[in-house]
């Protein structure tokens, strides 16, 4: 090849790659991406943003560096993001919304309320079918 090339330059691009953005965003799952990068602030776009239960100033991002996990805090209130190691996503970054405490406190009681409700719903059911048997 030499007679034919000289000194010739080989370019390899990932073109397309997968996110994946979980937790208090409105369509939690695994993106792909056309293209060769993605911001955190435009991965979660494609899942919709953050819900209002979702803690701003505290997103994890998850990579996967040379059979490492590395857990990295991102505040997504600060100017300085930009300059964030996981502000630019790579392939299988996991990026995860925790909720505040009020949206775990809401959740806990959606559980109880559901428990509640269904044991009402057995006591009037069943009620109602000891009345109307005699």
């Amino acid at each position: 090849l030499s007679v034919y090339l000289k000194d010739p330059i080989i370019n390899i691009r990932l073109r397309n790659f997968t996110v994946t953005v979980l937790g208090e965003v409105l369509r939690p799952g695994t993106y792909p991406v056309n293209g060769e990068q993605i911001t955190i602030l435009e991965a979660l776009g494609l899942a919709g943003d953050l819900t209002l239960r979702g803690v701003r100033n505290n997103v994890l991002v998850i990579r996967d560096f040379n059979g490492t996990k590395l857990y990295t805090r991102v505040d997504l209130t600060s100017k300085d993001i930009v300059k964030s190691p996981v502000y630019y996503l790579t392939q299988n970054d996991v990026v995860y919304v925790e909720p505040n405490k009020s949206g775990i406190k809401e959740t806990s009681l959606d559980a109880r309320a559901s428990i509640y409700v269904s044991i009402a719903s057995v006591l009037i059911t069943s009620t109602v079918l000891l009345l109307t048997r005699n």
